[in-house]
């Protein structure tokens, strides 16, 4: 008895080693790789960074990569009550080291609008940047139930409260199904910050900035940043970057 027991209990720790190598590779990591991109068509490069990013020495992404490396967007607050908090570090320690500074707001569908915007502004306060404000709309994390129209709406509502208060226009970074559902031919001339992992984003619109990688590694940053690039030229980024914002 005690040989047939462990021979079936051999088998059954095989099998369910089998099991568990084939969940893992029909199940790959939700964040995709990302692709790599032509730099000598997009030679403009920038990252996004948030708390999950983890410790970031700025002087030395900007020392090791100072001929890659062209702009930084770091995430300020989401929804209605939370900040990022690493937002003002992150802030502080990339201004000191001569990086273009954005920031970055994950709208929650489930909060006005107007709700939203007020946490954002309380926590950039009177903060200088060199890139547009930037709201994040994507599905992720967000409850599919709320209507497509009271989402729109509320998009409306957040861009109105921060324009009306900083005097800044506000750019919407999504990715390509929530910029089907939420965006398109509903935020006029709003420039467009894309994710996608296709060859080129797949819009019916011209694109600002394009996130083509969610595992990016540099050296300087504990984890994973998110890698970008510019639409245009480096004189065309100079013009960018001299816009008032």
């Amino acid at each position: 008895m005690k040989k047939i027991f462990l021979i079936t209990l051999g088998i059954l720790l095989i099998v369910s080693t089998i099991a568990i190598v084939v969940i893992i590779n029909s199940h790959p990591a939700e964040e995709p790789n990302g692709i790599e991109i032509d730099k000598s068509i997009y030679p403009i490069t920038g990252i996004d960074v948030s708390r999950h990013t983890g410790k970031i020495d700025f002087k030395k992404l900007k020392e090791l990569s100072a001929d890659t490396l062209d702009f930084v967007y770091i995430k300020a607050t989401e929804g209605m009550n939370l900040v990022d908090k690493n937002f003002e570090d992150n802030y502080s320690n990339a201004r000191q080291n001569d990086l273009a500074v954005g920031a970055y707001h994950f709208f929650k569908f489930n909060v006005e609008g107007k709700e939203q915007a007020k946490n954002y502004l309380q926590t950039i306060k009177d903060k200088s940047f060199d890139l547009p404000l930037v709201l994040d709309v994507e599905e992720w994390s967000n409850s599919a139930s709320i209507p497509t129209d009271q989402v729109i709406r509320e998009i409306g509502s957040f861009i109105a409260a921060i324009e009306r208060k900083r005097k800044d226009r506000v750019m919407i970074y999504t990715n390509e199904s929530s910029y089907q559902k939420y965006i398109k031919d509903n935020f006029g001339s709003t420039e467009i910050w894309i994710c996608s992992f296709n060859e080129q984003p797949n819009i019916q619109c011209e694109w600002t900035l394009w996130q083509h990688s969610h595992k990016g590694k540099l050296e300087g940053a504990e984890g994973w940043v998110d890698i970008n690039t510019f639409n245009g030229s480096r004189e065309a980024w100079r013009g960018f970057l001299n816009k008032s914002y």
